[in-house]
């Protein structure tokens, strides 16, 4: 339930206070200006990341009992912050910025050293004071390492969010209770403040987001490798869990330092730019970086359950190709085939595809209507408390989306994602409506199943006829949206993996509503003025089940 509070509370906060925050720098002029490598065209307002910090120390302060015990993780944090406010606002000299990161570093490995008992690195156990060394270049790495890799909107908050999402499951094995509160603020808060970053960005994170982040991603990475491993600082899971930006950045620095250029300044040589480059667009050039981030997030799994060596080849195997890249897609010339493909298929004439294309809107709805009554529940395995807080939730967020609305004019589509998932992960902890009818409901259950893959099928022979018609102009899918896709496939993964019973609904739960969600967005595409019904409507559908199921549950 404490956890329940605390991703609504930090998800909605963000949500809440990011457009003012906009307002705010914008008014201060704390803007990136474009040009140069810088991909986008607009003065955009930096240093968002600072939203997310004031979330998570909020829910931390309220939550945790012994707060003074994090004294030396706020002084070592704050350092950070400052020196990223001061590059944000004004600029800050790289030695400078050095000196800071290398001192809230040394403040960090004060905080660990009554936690651990030895640090490894690859079977290696380090003796001190080289130890200490190797902590100090791999914490100042990591979280210069984020810096580097916020080069296209929601890159490096969309990644920090999957390496939350698999430190929540790791810390949930091992019944943490701090880094549980710690990952579940964190998420929260990252995809409230998504939907302002992902592409197309109204807010970046800045240098002091990505500090921000880099510290925590740090910070969680420690606290699980010295749990899974008896009070040993194995920095081997860390570096495979991080593996994209590190990899990244390493390769970049000594690319530079052969060339002979400042290894401190920025360029166009991270991989994110190389796919730039070559004509994948922005937010698939995110997606397949977060696709790979999947893999690094398994090896890392895997090493961390004791399969070290098989993972350690994968892991050298893997970066090889992430080194090569460039090369790679030059050989391949991806870009080229892809644009030739689409151009043959764009060539071809289709007749009818519009009316085909209402016929089964029309279809897909029924099947929308018949999935979700008997989706639908009447008992629940969920307490009044429990009932009580997710229906505020549900209605503060339905009117922080009406408040957004009169600004912006459009529901914000991440709410109506979020009103799928809670109607369907509340309906899997319930009874079913028709459990008690006359009629056996479980001869009902495989039509119900079968209508999901009727309709999945419906959607991608919509999101052809959609494509076709529009010839590749118009974009469904947000840069959040695809985040969204890789989220998903996380939790399988990890069901998979660590056979979470929670997650196993959890996983479920969010492909179902994703599922729904494509049908709205195709619908909210199709007919703007029906889809901003469909939107404020979404809101009913987990409202209403759970207000049926507290008044059960009290009568």
């Amino acid at each position: 339930m404490i956890y329940l509070l605390v991703f609504f509370t930090s998800f909605i906060a963000t949500l809440f206070l990011t457009p003012y925050f906009i307002s705010l720098l914008k008014k201060a002029s704390i803007v990136d200006i474009p040009g140069g490598r810088k991909l986008h065209s607009s003065k955009i307002p930096r240093m968002g990341g600072l939203i997310i910090f004031i979330v998570v120390l909020a829910i931390l302060n309220t939550f945790i009992d012994n707060f003074e015990s994090l004294e030396l993780i706020l002084i070592s944090i704050t350092i950070l912050i400052l020196s990223g406010i001061i590059d944000d606002v004004i600029g800050l000299n790289s030695f400078i910025k050095f000196i800071l990161q290398n001192i809230a570093a040394v403040i960090l490995i004060l905080y660990f050293q009554s936690k651990y008992s030895s640090v490894e690195l690859f079977g290696f156990t380090l003796s001190e004071p080289f130890n200490y060394l190797i902590l100090l270049l791999f914490i100042v790495g990591a979280i210069n390492s984020i810096n580097l890799l916020d080069g296209l909107d929601g890159l490096a908050s969309g990644f920090s969010l999957l390496i939350f999402a698999i430190i929540l499951a790791l810390a949930i094995n091992r019944s943490d209770a701090f880094l549980i509160l710690l990952s579940v603020s964190l998420i929260g808060s990252l995809i409230g403040f998504l939907r302002f970053n992902a592409f197309p960005a109204s807010i970046f994170l800045g240098d002091t987001g990505a500090y921000i982040l880099g510290f925590f991603l740090v910070l969680t990475s420690f606290l699980v490798t010295i749990d899974y491993n008896n009070r040993v600082l194995d920095i081997t899971f860390p570096i495979m869990l991080l593996g994209i930006p590190l990899i990244d950045t390493v390769k970049v620095f000594f690319v530079r330092i052969v060339n002979r250029k400042n290894p401190f300044e920025p360029d166009t040589g991270h991989q994110h730019y190389i796919l730039y480059k070559n004509n994948i667009k922005h937010e698939l050039s995110v997606f397949l970086i977060e696709i790979f981030t999947l893999v690094y997030i398994v090896l890392a799994i895997f090493y961390l359950q004791g399969i070290k060596i098989p993972a350690l080849i994968l892991f050298v195997f893997f970066t090889v190709l992430l080194l090569l890249l460039e090369p790679f897609l030059d050989a391949l010339k991806l870009s080229v085939r892809v644009n030739y493909l689409l151009k043959r298929i764009k060539s071809l004439q289709i007749g009818g595809l519009k009316p085909t294309l209402r016929i089964l809107i029309y279809l897909s709805t029924l099947l929308i209507g018949f999935i979700s009554i008997f989706s639908f529940a009447v008992k629940t395995s969920l307490n009044i408390e429990e009932l009580v807080f997710l229906i505020i939730a549900t209605i503060t967020l339905l009117v922080l989306a009406g408040m957004q609305f009169r600004e912006s004019q459009m529901v914000a589509h991440i709410n109506v994602f979020l009103n799928f998932t809670i109607f369907f992960i509340v309906s899997k902890l319930s009874i079913p409506l028709f459990s008690n009818a006359e009629f056996n409901f479980s001869t009902l259950m495989p039509l119900h199943d079968l209508s999901f893959y009727v309709l999945v099928i419906f959607i991608i022979f919509m999101l052809l006829i959609r494509w076709k018609i529009y010839e590749g102009r118009k974009i469904l899918f947000t840069g959040i949206d695809l985040t969204l896709i890789v989220v998903i496939l996380l939790t399988v993964i990890v069901n998979n993996i660590l056979e979470f019973d929670f997650n196993k609904y959890l996983s479920v739960s969010l492909l179902e509503a994703f599922i729904f969600y494509v049908w709205f967005k195709i619908a909210y595409d199709l007919k703007p003025k029906i889809g901003l019904i469909l939107a404020f409507s979404s809101f009913l559908l987990p409202i209403t089940l759970l207000s049926v199921l507290f008044f059960v549950k009290i009568f």
